[in-house]
This record gives C-alpha cells, structure tokens and sequence, in this order.
C-alpha cells in the first residue's frame, strides 16, 4: 500500500508543477495583455483561481502523509514514546473522519452542480468540473491521514 502511495505521490508532485506553471504563464499573459492591449483576458482569473483550489488540495494531501500540518504537540511532547504514537494515531483517524465527512457533502455539492447545470461565468464550463475538487481532494486527503495512521503505527515514529 505504501509503495502504491508513493507512485500517487509522485504523479501529485508533477500534477501540481504543471499547474503551477500554467497558472503562472496564465497570469503573465494577462498582465502582458492589460499592459499591452489595455484589456483583461477574463477567463485567467476563473483558471487560476480553479486551478488554485485543485493545488490547495493536492498539497494538503501531501503534507498529511508528512505530517506538514499544524499541531499542538504541548501534550504529545510530555508523553512516552508509546501514547505520542498513539495520540498522533488517534488524531489521523480523526482527520481521515473529518475528510470523509467532507467527501460526502463535497459529493453533494457536485451533484447539485451537474442537476443543475451550473456553469462557469467566463468559459461557459460545467461547474462540476471544478467543484470535483472538494470530494476528490478529500479521498486523496483522507487517504494520506490514513496511510500517516499506518505509518505511524507499523514504523513507531512520531
């Protein structure tokens, strides 16, 4: 499972260089065409600002298996070794909850989207397309808490 991961990983990492660099070369354009032509390209801001919330949750997913997220360790640095592991156990079966929760309303938003027929303002797409984000950046968070979970448990790091 953890080799498994690792791939996804990696393809995270390439996925989110990618996006990085469009929504950069996207950006310059416009600020080219304002500067240039004295005109927005209107669809950039809708772009990035998509492309955004799909890089947020694709590096929240990363930074849970890492363990890159905030924390209060006052508690867990006062314990022994063996109630930290499961302290920091406990709060990824916690976060891995909290995620599963938001896949499900996540599921519902996009499926209101898509009965809808909800579409972007600037581009005309489906809404759903972006909406996907939340129930699918979620799996992919979920998942990273618990691979964490497991980590944490079969490796004995804290």
């Amino acid at each position: 499972m953890i080799k498994f991961y690792d791939k996804i990983e990696k393809v995270f990492k390439w996925i989110l260089i990618a996006s990085l660099s469009i929504m950069a070369i996207l950006n310059f354009s416009n600020v080219l065409s304002r500067y240039l032509l004295h005109a927005s390209l209107s669809f950039t801001e809708e772009v990035t600002t998509n492309l955004f919330v799909y890089n947020t949750f694709i590096g929240a997913a990363i930074g849970a298996r890492h363990g890159g997220h905030l924390g209060l360790s006052v508690i867990s640095d006062r314990l022994s070794l063996k109630a930290s592991r499961n302290m920091i156990f406990f709060a990824n079966v916690v976060s891995a909850m909290l995620f599963a929760t938001l896949i499900y309303f996540g599921y519902g938003m996009v499926k209101s989207q898509f009965i809808y027929g909800q579409t972007t303002a600037a581009l005309g797409l489906p809404e759903w397309w972006f909406g996907m984000a939340i129930p699918v950046g979620s799996l992919f968070i979920m998942f990273s808490f618990v691979v964490a979970g497991y980590e944490t448990l079969t490796k004995g790091e804290v």
